[in-house]
């Protein structure tokens, strides 16, 4: 680090004894702020003078005639015209506007044609013909120039269009005040007339509506009665149909009748059933218990394996019983929805489970004994099996007990149903097919009477149809009018036409806010005039003075990289002074008020150290060639980092390329102090800085790879003799 102070204190030294290199340093300190605050100078606020700006104005209309009154719309703008600064209007005839225009004498020539108030007259007429007029403007002059005479042009056009309407519209009011000589009396006479009209009009409505329903039902009424009288034949032969298939489903339904006695029957046996296998497997454990428990039970382990496969056989064959049994009663639950059959399952389902258990544990006793486990281990087991066992015992009591009481008379009763059923649905069959004859007659007597009642509500229809339109034309013109609206009415007629003439033209103001800033241009401009300069500074530090750091007289050898460190460090110094000159200056000189100075301030400082690194390992490592890639990353930063036109008005690869450029986060951070920073993107911004600055140091190791290279190039350059 002593090594790297060294050369920095070297070189100013060099300076301060160097009366060339003092003014050449303070002029490297100064010229960069000059390029900034000059072109943000020319920049400052250039619309406000475009009252210097001469557009040339021809007005060759003639005028036309409204309601009697003599009309001359261009007249009356170049009236208001000659009173507007905002630009150097000049009003010449035609040949000196378009002579002056092609000489570039004016920016923009706006011609109003002979018959332009005449073609606006015309929009009341009914063959309206739109006028227009002439607009020419000298691009080769100043594009800039063009585009804001081109939206002269457009506030010209809209005050043409605002001084006919009010024009229109004054005469219009002017003629309509003199009708209004005595409003209550009128007014009334108007809202009695509607009322009558609206009465008409809501009683013929309600009489077509009356015989509308009155002929729909007649009309739904005689299709229905033909479809009926269609399908009275398919009714009778259905009716047979299902008397016949009512007299076979007597014998599914006693087969289901034996069905449901024989499933009772046997869930009753397999009640009884699942009692007794269980008391075999109680006897069993006992048995192999006391086997067990004896002196040669160690010589009786066979005796013992093959009662215990006879009690895993029991268990298995309860479990099935009781399965089957679950099943069953699914099977008819799943057609009858009853409590108590679906209570049976659930018992039956918790008793299943128990079984299962108990299998399990018989096959784990079984294991034991093969395992040769100790007597009394196997008493423990064959207890808990017997506890589960009695469990199991005490569930089937319990199902058994339900099963009377509450599921059987389910079955039972089911059974009986069936039949009764049947012997009720026969029985309305029988009654229905009765009726079918009656029904055809009254089909074909409603028939006739429907058509007639439906030849006559239409033409009825059709008589008031005719007198209904005529009312809805009168009622639609009066529909808005009432005595509010007649009141309100009469106050606009009686108001000044001149004022509301001139509202109705131009109905609303626009008032501008900005929400950032003055509104001023050039301190718009300021963060990239001001970031710009300060590349320049450190491009002109790299262009006038040396990166190499040579004879240095210090104490032991320098490498590549502290020279390069050490010789930095001047660069480093003079462009923070450079930031610091062009931006106190922007504020001091200019005028330019940030939000945050300190801030300012700062970008402007992180700024200059970030770009004097790129800048001086650039031409540190390759030299000229680092010099051109300087020039070539700053034009494209001009273009691309969006320093004067939004991003996404360039072609999409400036879009592309703009993270990539330190110039897209310096001047984002400049605009953040100037006009009121928001701190998640101030600190974005200064990351991003950081991220050069890295990556350019880190460069520095490539400084030995580089420097053969370079020095040749330059060898070579300097003997061109360029």
């Amino acid at each position: 680090m002593k090594k790297l102070f060294g050369i920095f204190i070297r070189d100013i030294k060099n300076i301060a004894v160097n009366p060339a290199a003092i003014v050449i340093v303070l002029g490297l300190c100064i010229l960069p702020s000059l390029y900034a605050w000059i072109n943000i100078k020319a920049c400052w606020n250039p619309y406000a003078n475009t009252g210097n700006l001469p557009i040339a104005i021809i007005n060759e209309d003639e005028g036309a005639v409204l309601n009697g009154k003599n009309i001359n719309v261009g007249d009356q703008v170049v009236d208001k015209l000659k009173n507007n600064k905002t630009i150097d209007w000049i009003f010449v005839d035609q040949w000196q506007g378009n002579y002056g225009l092609n000489e570039g004498k004016y920016y923009a020539l706006i011609e109003i044609p002979n018959n332009f108030s005449e073609g606006l007259v015309s929009l009341a007429s009914t063959n309206p013909k739109k006028p227009n007029i002439i607009y020419k403007s000298n691009e080769k002059l100043n594009a800039i120039a063009a585009k804001i005479t081109n939206a002269v042009k457009e506030k010209f056009a809209n005050d043409l269009k605002s001084e006919f309407v009010g024009a229109v519209n004054r005469e219009a009011i002017n003629t309509l005040n003199s009708i209004v000589d005595n409003p209550d009396k009128q007014k009334a006479q108007i809202i009695q007339f509607k009322e009558t009209l609206d009465e008409a009009n809501n009683n013929i409505a309600d009489i077509k509506k009356y015989i509308g329903e009155a002929n729909s039902n007649s009309l739904g009424l005689q299709n229905y009665l033909g479809n009926v009288q269609n399908n009275l034949p398919k009714v009778t032969e259905q009716i047979n149909s299902l008397q016949q298939a009512t007299e076979s489903s007597k014998t599914l339904v006693s087969d289901t009748s034996q069905t449901i006695s024989s499933t009772a029957s046997t869930l009753n046996n397999d009640m009884v059933q699942a009692q007794s296998i269980n008391n075999r497997i109680q006897t069993l454990l006992q048995q192999i218990k006391d086997t067990n428990n004896s002196a040669a039970s160690l010589t009786n382990s066979k005796d013992i394996t093959n009662n215990i496969s006879n009690l895993s056989n029991l268990n298995d064959s309860l479990d099935k019983t009781i399965g089957t049994d679950i099943r069953f009663l699914q099977s008819i639950a799943e057609r009858s929805n009853n409590n108590n059959l679906s209570n049976m399952i659930n018992s039956l389902n918790s008793l299943d489970g128990l079984i299962k258990t108990e299998g399990n544990n018989l096959n784990q006793l079984k294991t034991m004994i093969g395992n040769k486990a100790d007597g009394n281990s196997l008493n423990d087991k064959i207890d808990k099996i017997s506890e589960e066992n009695n469990e199991i015992s005490n569930n089937i009591t319990s199902n058994s007990n339900d099963f009377y009481v509450n599921v059987l008379p389910v079955l039972n009763n089911m059974r009986d149903n069936l039949n009764t059923n049947l012997d009720d649905v026969n029985s309305v069959l029988e009654s229905t097919k009765v009726i079918v004859p009656q029904l055809n007659a009254l089909a074909k007597y409603g028939i006739a009477t429907s058509k007639l009642s439906v030849n006559q509500a239409n033409q009825l229809n059709d008589k008031l149809s005719a007198i209904q339109n005529q009312l809805n034309e009168l009622t639609s013109k009066m529909k808005a009018i009432n005595g509010d609206n007649l009141n309100d009415i009469v106050k606009i007629l009686q108001m000044n036409p001149n004022k509301l003439s001139s509202f109705i033209s131009s109905p609303l103001d626009v008032k501008e806010v900005d929400v950032y800033g003055e509104g001023i241009f050039g301190v718009g401009l300021t963060p990239f005039y001001t970031v710009l300069a300060i590349w320049v500074g450190a491009l002109l530090l790299c262009a006038l003075l040396t990166t190499e750091c040579k004879n240095f007289e210090g104490k032991g050898k320098l490498n590549f990289v502290q020279k390069h460190f050490g010789k930095m460090l001047l660069f480093l110094l003079i462009a923070l002074i450079q930031a610091a000159v062009v931006t106190l200056g922007d504020k001091y000189i200019l005028g330019v008020n940030p939000k945050n100075m300190v801030l300012m301030m700062e970008f402007a400082l992180v700024s200059s150290v970030t770009f004097t690194i790129i800048i001086f390992t650039l031409v540190s490592l390759m030299g000229n060639v680092g010099k051109a890639i300087a020039v070539v990353m700053m034009v494209f930063q001009i273009a691309g980092a969006g320093g004067i036109y939004p991003i996404q008005t360039n072609p999409k690869i400036f879009g592309v390329l703009e993270p990539l450029w330190p110039f897209t986060y310096a001047i984002n951070g400049f605009r953040e102090a100037i006009a009121g920073p928001i701190w998640s993107n101030v600190q974005k911004n200064f990351i991003a800085l950081g991220y050069f600055i890295i990556i350019f140091l880190l460069l520095a190791i490539l400084k030995p790879v580089f420097h053969k290279v370079t020095e040749f190039m330059e060898h070579k350059f300097k003997q061109s003799g360029l």
